[in-house]
């Protein structure tokens, strides 16, 4: 492995929220919106965090319909000592209480619930401010 992927991966792996991320990302697939609610921050948050892994080749996403799953990455190249790192790092994920209440809490997310929530956020949002650009328009 070069010596910059491997500082890429080592400085991706120096955050909480991202070890917290692949800690889901060990049980299943999952979309923004699950990670979201998962770890109560915010979206733009996740995205940034979900960037830095994937930028790290630690993290991979895929469109699945109407989602965009994010899973961890499969190494093709038996030479891609990312995978080990992963693996090296995968017992201590999986044994940590706290890492162990995020993925049962993260169990009993339903997608679509929290994925139709989020959009009708963002409808109402963008609703509300056309109503406030329309009367500030009216009052000029």
């Amino acid at each position: 492995m070069k010596l910059q992927v491997l500082l890429k991966a080592l400085k991706a792996l120096a955050d909480g929220n991202r070890l917290r991320l692949l800690r889901l990302l060990l049980d299943q697939p999952r979309c923004v919106c699950e990670l979201q609610a998962a770890l109560g921050i915010t979206q733009p948050s996740i995205s940034k965090h979900l960037r830095i892994l994937e930028e790290a080749g630690l993290v991979t996403k895929t469109r699945q319909g109407q989602f965009i799953d994010y899973q961890l990455a499969a190494a093709p190249d038996p030479a891609d000592q990312r995978a080990a790192l992963l693996a090296l790092i995968t017992p201590w994920l999986r044994a940590d209480p706290e890492l162990q209440d995020l993925s049962r809490r993260a169990s009993g997310l339903k997608r679509e619930q929290l994925c139709r929530s989020e959009a009708q956020n963002a409808t109402e949002n963008a609703s509300s401010r056309n109503e406030v650009r329309a009367a500030a328009s009216s009052g000029d």
